[in-house]
This record gives C-alpha cells, sequence and structure tokens, in this order.
C-alpha cells in the first residue's frame, strides 16, 4: 500500500449528480485527490463508478455540481448549463489536457501504429513537430515496454498490449491527473497482470491516479484510498485497511465477500 498524501487536493467534485431523464445515477458525490493519490473506486456493477469518472473528466456532463482542478473551478453546472460562453468551454479544454483518461475497450485508432496512436495528442492538441513527437512516443512506449512493437497495428497487438499503448498515449500530454476506467476488464486474465503492473510503476513514480477498478488484490496493495460505491453513492472510504479489512458495512462485506471465495481479499 502508497501511504496517503497531504497538501491541498489537485482534483475536487463537489457535489456531482448525474440525471438520465428520471434515473438519479449519481446522487451528489464528493471526492477528493491530492498529489501522488491512487484513489481506487470498487463497487458492484451499475453502482456509479463509471459515471462518476467520466463526469470528472466531462466525457459525460455533471447535471450539476462543481469540478475544482488545481483550486480553480473548471466547470459549475450551474453556469455552465445556462451559459457555456468561449470561457467554459476553454476551461474544458484545458481540463482534459491535464486529466488524461485511460478507457476499458482501449480505443486506439485501428488505422494508426501504436507510435501514431501516442503521437496523436502530441501533433494534434499540442502542436509538437514530428520528429520531436515521434521521439516522446517511442520513449513512452519503451517505459511501458512496447518500443518493438512501435509499428504494429491495434489489430496485430494482444488486449494487454493495446492497452499498454494507451496508457503510453495519455501519459503524452503530461497529464496532471490520470483516470482509468476498469482498465484490465476487457482483457484475458493472463494478460491483466502486464497492465496492472504498468499502473502500479506509475503510483511509485508518485502519479496522481483515480481507478475504476474490480481488481481488489491492486486496490489493497497499490491505493492510497479505497472508495466503495453503491446505488449512486459513495458508502464507504478510507485507507485499503479500513474499507476491505476493518468496514461494518454489510454491503461491502456482501460485496467483497466473493472476491474472498478466489482469495483476491485476505482477511
Amino acid at each position: 500500500m502508497i501511504e496517503a498524501h497531504s497538501g491541498d487536493p489537485v482534483l475536487q467534485a463537489r457535489g456531482i449528480v448525474k440525471n438520465y431523464g428520471s434515473m438519479v445515477a449519481l446522487h451528489g458525490v464528493d471526492l477528493e485527490a491530492r498529489r501522488g493519490d491512487v484513489i481506487a473506486l470498487i463497487g458492484p456493477s451499475g453502482s456509479g463508478k463509471s459515471t462518476l469518472l467520466r463526469c470528472l473528466n466531462f466525457m459525460e456532463q455533471p447535471s450539476s455540481g462543481q469540478v475544482v482542478l488545481d483550486g480553480t473551478d473548471v466547470f459549475d453546472a450551474k453556469t455552465f448549463l445556462h451559459r457555456p460562453g468561449r470561457k467554459e468551454r476553454a476551461r474544458l479544454i484545458n481540463l482534459r489536457r491535464r486529466v488524461g483518461m485511460v478507457f476499458q475497450s482501449f480505443n486506439l485508432w485501428p488505422h494508426r501504429t501504436a507510435v501514431g496512436n501516442v503521437m496523436e495528442g502530441l501533433t494534434q492538441v499540442l502542436n509538437v513537430p514530428h520528429g520531436e513527437a515521434k521521439e516522446k512516443a517511442m520513449q513512452l512506449l519503451s517505459k511501458v515496454g512496447l518500443a518493438e512493437r512501435a509499428e504494429h497495428y491495434p489489430s496485430q497487438l494482444s488486449g494487454g498490449q493495446q492497452q499498454r499503448v494507451a496508457i503510453a498515449r495519455a501519459l503524452a500530454t503530461e497529464p496532471e491527473i490520470l483516470l482509468f476506467d476498469e482498465p484490465t476488464s476487457a482483457l484475458d486474465p493472463e494478460l491483466v497482470g502486464e497492465v496492472l503492473a504498468v499502473i502500479q510503476g506509475l503510483a511509485k513514480e508518485g502519479r496522481t491516479m483515480v481507478v475504476v477498478t474490480h481488481e481488489i488484490g491492486f486496490a489493497r496493495d497499490v491505493a492510497t484510498e479505497v472508495v466503495f460505491m453503491a446505488n449512486g453513492a459513495i458508502r464507504e472510504q478510507g485507507t485499503p485497511d479500513e474499507v476491505l479489512h476493518n468496514s461494518g458495512s454489510e454491503l461491502l462485506r456482501g460485496f467483497l465477500s466473493r472476491f474472498r471465495q478466489h482469495g483476491a481479499v485476505d482477511g
């Protein structure tokens, strides 16, 4: 387990509500991440974990609430929903550059090689010259152990390799925070470890991350904080030991019981 960090939050979600018509997916969720934090979001399917993550990066627009990045209010639904002017749009563009996202389904460009996928954000978003972008992309592919696959297309890579390319792509724009939406759920079991090893390496570097995961062992060993969500709300949060071993919540214990049956959670 990585120790919790102190200091001011780099990312704050305040009272995030997300409605889909009459269905409420998130009920006023609050979340804070400090620099170097690794927050694991766990919970049953449909609990709101991925919806919350997408609201933090505005892949989904919250129905109400605020998102604050480094003390700056980058989104306030009361303002944005009714007056989405140039200033608000510029703030969201800036947010997406500073908060990277890795999806469970990789979302790589099928017509671009591994190095081409990693270069995309550098050349198209940051306007980095082609040669410089390729050099940096190769460094990032080397970081995730895929330099020798640089000229391969996604269809020529395993699922684990594709996800590692996606992580390299997310790192390319040097985000302050990385969001992972169930990064191993689409992988065959034998490929899960290689992706988790890359994420664990990033944690050891002190990167700030919020990870939606069903890998309870990963949450136990790598996270600074574990957040248990159910029915669109945070039900438990604390250190991995507090949440995974010492919680009095019957709901949480029921959720964890199936992992204990397979030896994924000790105690």
